[in-house]
């Protein structure tokens, strides 16, 4: 496929429960934590109220206390909103634990949920694997995926991608059935760092197809700016709560955590309505609700971002505003970026 020049472009992805303009970075919600009860009860702004969309993870939607009620009101209802909701399989959570689940559970689950974009049900893999064991969970991916393509009766489906190079990316989307609505890029979590992987691997997928691409647990400031930059279409992020949950502060202008707040006596400023309303003191009390406030603030700098990201691609100067974050403090912004653009200079070439 042939990718535009600049390789990059805004778009849209069309739901039942409204349009995503892309680039996006989509929050993650695990509704198994506590403080997701004061969202979807209403005591505070939620997530799902702030972004475009949101994105569950089916292992923690599963150990949620009202998993039932998601099966038979439905994921909107049960949130509480009439944004899209994609919904993944898990299957990283699972990996870790040792445990998987049945596809065609998955599949049932995503269709009684009600959400708008289920995701295959994959077997992620990680860079101490041998041969034979990241072949057989490679095979197990690309089966479940076209398994639930097969029974998937209208309900629109991203096929989950893996692989450790971007050989593998290729046969394995080769060996993938046609009808995905678009496709989820996994296996990167364990080399988020690796910035020149990143971009090899990411830019591969954008070149296979012109179908929304996800870039999934990939949410640090330079990988979003770089894979932006490449046309990735949508990220998911929980960053914003973990990093709250340690009581860390996103810097708005340097996009760097701010840590040890108690021994802070003043945050860098910010014109979010969080910061607005509340400030330090509030950040670093030790109940939910401080950790609530703390995660919101974060989320706001991070959909800022994407916002500012559209905005400087509609008016074709994404390369200079990437090139102007990476000197407010975040080295690895331009890092990540030169990788961005020596991969596409190398293709072009």
């Amino acid at each position: 496929m042939a990718l535009p020049d600049p390789p990059y472009t805004t778009g849209s992805i069309r739901t039942p429960h409204g349009t995503i303009r892309t680039p996006a970075l989509i929050p993650v919600v695990a509704t198994s934590y506590g403080i997701w009860d004061l969202w979807i009860d209403g005591t505070y702004t939620a997530p799902w109220d702030l972004a475009q969309a949101t994105i569950l993870s089916l292992y923690h939607v599963l150990q949620y206390s009202r998993a039932q009620q998601v099966r038979t009101r439905g994921i909107h209802d049960v949130l509480g909103t009439s944004r899209p909701v994609l919904m993944d399989s898990g299957g990283f959570q699972y990996m870790k634990k040792g445990t998987e689940l049945d596809p065609m559970d998955v599949l049932s689950f995503e269709r009684q949920s009600g959400c708008d974009i289920g995701i295959t049900f994959d077997y992620p893999i990680t860079p101490d694997l041998d041969d034979a064991q990241r072949n057989t969970r490679l095979d197990r991916s690309i089966e479940a995926a076209n398994l639930m393509l097969e029974h998937a009766d209208g309900m629109e489906l991203y096929g989950a991608i893996h692989g450790s190079s971007p050989r593998e990316i290729e046969t394995y989307a080769e060996r993938l059935d046609e009808g995905f609505g678009g496709y989820g890029i996994g296996s990167l979590v364990p080399r988020k760092g690796h910035y020149a992987h990143l971009v090899d691997i990411m830019h591969t997928a954008r070149t296979l197809t012109t179908l929304p691409i996800h870039a999934f647990g990939i949410t640090g400031f330079p990988a979003l700016y770089a894979l932006s930059y490449l046309g990735v279409d949508t990220f998911d992020s929980w960053t914003y709560v973990v990093a709250a949950a340690y009581k860390e502060y996103i810097d708005p202008e340097r996009l760097t955590r701010v840590k040890n707040l108690k021994k802070l006596t003043s945050l860098p400023s910010c014109d979010c309505p969080v910061c607005q309303e509340h400030g330090l003191r509030d950040f670093i009390e030790p109940t939910s609700e401080g950790e609530v406030l703390l995660s919101l603030h974060n989320l706001h700098v991070y959909l800022k971002e994407m916002a500012s990201i559209r905005e400087a691609m509609e008016q074709n100067e994404l390369e200079a505003y990437i090139l102007s974050k990476g000197e407010s403090g975040n080295r690895n912004i331009n890092r990540a970026f030169r990788a961005a653009q020596m991969k596409v200079k190398e293709k072009k070439d």
